[in-house]
């Protein structure tokens, strides 16, 4: 190993190679230093080096990657990101079971979503915040964003009844599906769909039309 050829050097550095050299140094100090006992001094800082740096280098290995603990880290971050983005009004559990369900299941969520959206603004307009008629196409344009807002709030806060409810219709969504198909000829299920989800979002917008040139 790298270690006990470095060790050897670095004494030969520190110390005095010869014990006659070693001896003129202490004796001019005054010391008068035996040369066998600066023979069992060099060999206890021998081992004493040679251990601290076999204990340095077992510590923590040449071959470790130091960017494992970054990445476990970063993916701990990831995690704790996505968790604390996700919508604490949605439950993941019914969210899977109404994916099973295919397309009834979207049908079944976009039906209740077309239902909540027309309820919520016409109850908004008329009855949470009224507001007299004739106020101009801009002021009625910029009252139909603010009430949108308001809806749409309100709409993160209920998503969770939705969901269930859509779970729970998704099976009778799925026999008037299939009857749907059947019963106007389309090619599959997929075209009734995109026919269902069309007729759902014109009757949407035309309602939000009609009541915002009313009070233009």
């Amino acid at each position: 190993m790298n270690v006990h050829r470095l060790a050897p050097s670095l004494l030969a550095l520190s110390l005095p190679t010869t014990p006659q050299h070693a001896s003129l140094s202490f004796s001019s100090l005054g010391l008068g230093v035996a040369p066998n006992v600066l023979n069992r001094n060099k060999s206890v800082v021998l081992h004493r080096l040679v251990t601290s740096f076999s204990q340095s280098a077992s510590h923590k290995p040449e071959d470790a990657d130091p960017y494992v603990d970054e990445e476990e880290g970063g993916e701990t971050t990831l995690d704790k990101n996505a968790t604390r983005w996700q919508n604490p009004f949605v439950s993941e559990e019914l969210v899977k079971k109404l994916k099973r369900y295919g397309l009834s299941g979207i049908l079944s969520y976009g039906l209740l979503n077309t239902v909540y959206y027309t309820a919520a603004f016409l109850l908004v307009w008329f009855y949470v915040a009224p507001a007299p008629g004739k106020m101009g196409y801009l002021a009625a344009a910029q009252r139909f964003l603010k009430v949108m807002a308001m809806v749409w709030a309100g709409s993160q806060v209920t998503k969770l009844v939705r969901i269930g409810g859509a779970v729970a219709l998704a099976p009778i969504v799925d026999r008037g599906l299939s009857w749907f198909t059947v019963k106007y000829k389309f090619k599959s299920q997929g075209k009734a769909f995109g026919a269902m989800v069309g007729i759902c979002l014109g009757l949407a917008l035309m309602l939000f039309l009609v009541v915002t040139l009313l009070w233009a």
